[in-house]
């Protein structure tokens, strides 16, 4: 009897080849699927960042009659003693921080001396400014942890607070308050004689948006309606400076300080896609073609980055009885 002999054929160095090519191309038509649902789920998580933001402004709105305010200047951080609106110096951040769970917090610089500026007051706000908030971070663009604070020194000289201490290291934000479709530019913040006296602030008139230096917008103000009117959205940045704190235009302090290109934008000009351009003080984001913002009525709303500029001034001017188209 013969028997057959079974021959065992391995793979040829081609055939090899054309199945590392097919895998390839798998796994290339794969990576954009994949990543496309990863940034879809980062942007869920930055709209949902907005909405607890805008819940957390009603319920400063409830408990005041107003709207949070933009603060005294970038020369001034937070300050519990102070309470509220026009009285407060830190920023819109601030003060909605007992409204997320984080009356520790705002809690921090606290001295019981609302009328003075103690050793107390600056270290306890310095440890403020050191906490990130996850919440004002978008994670499509950096993970919510503090990142590095170009120093300071004396106000005057850099980036320190008059009732804050300098740290090397800051919590910031992605989001950007609403200060209307006019440019309104305010200055430092004055000093504490000046400031706790009520005087040497910035002309503050032509503003007409909703969050700016001293505001304290009452819904019935917001003529345009709470749902034709923006309240807080993504900010413009540039990626090389997301992590070092060198972006000196509109990314370089603490979250807490007040009135500043850190925590304010404007609709004059267009939104803007995220890019080393050197523009600030505009809306915009990480998210490919759009950015994100939450109204006053506490929705959240998806913004092409070709909005028509017409209707993204309407929606930044609070009270100029104009209607707005669908965006």
């Amino acid at each position: 009897m013969h028997h057959q002999r079974l021959s065992r054929r391995g793979f040829t160095l081609v055939e090899l080849l054309v199945v590392i090519a097919i895998i390839g191309t798998l796994v290339g038509l794969l990576l954009p699927a994949v990543q496309s649902a990863r940034e879809a789920g980062r942007r869920s998580s930055c709209a949902n960042n907005l909405k607890q933001i805008g819940t957390a402004a009603q319920s400063h709105e409830n408990a005041f009659g107003y709207f949070p305010s933009g603060g005294w200047g970038w020369y001034w951080s937070g300050d519990p003693d102070r309470g509220t609106g026009n009285k407060q110096p830190g920023s819109w951040c601030y003060s909605l921080l007992p409204y997320m769970e984080q009356q520790n917090l705002f809690q921090m610089g606290a001295d019981n001396l609302p009328e003075e500026i103690t050793d107390q007051q600056r270290l306890g706000s310095a440890e403020a400014a050191e906490v990130a908030v996850p919440l004002f971070y978008c994670p499509s663009r950096r993970v919510g942890m503090a990142y590095p604070h170009p120093r300071g020194g004396e106000p005057g000289s850099g980036l320190a607070a008059y009732n804050c201490n300098d740290t090397a290291m800051v919590g910031r934000t992605d989001y950007a308050a609403n200060a209307g479709s006019v440019r309104v530019m305010w200055g430092a913040g004055p000093d504490p004689a000046s400031a706790f006296a009520g005087t040497g602030f910035a002309d503050m008139t032509n503003s007409n948006g909703v969050v700016y230096q001293r505001s304290q917008i009452q819904p019935a103000s917001i003529k345009d309606g709470l749902s034709n009117t923006y309240f807080v959205g993504e900010k413009h940045l540039w990626p090389d400076f997301y992590e070092d704190g060198e972006n000196f235009l509109s990314d370089d302090h603490s979250f807490l300080v007040g009135d500043d290109l850190d925590i304010h934008c404007w609709t004059e000009l267009a939104p803007l896609q995220d890019a080393d351009d050197g523009e600030f003080g505009r809306f915009g984001s990480a998210h490919f073609g759009l950015f994100q913002v939450v109204l006053c009525d506490g929705a959240v709303r998806t913004v092409a980055n070709t909005i028509d500029l017409g209707t993204h001034r309407k929606l930044g001017n609070r009270k100029d009885g104009l209607v707005v188209g669908q965006y």
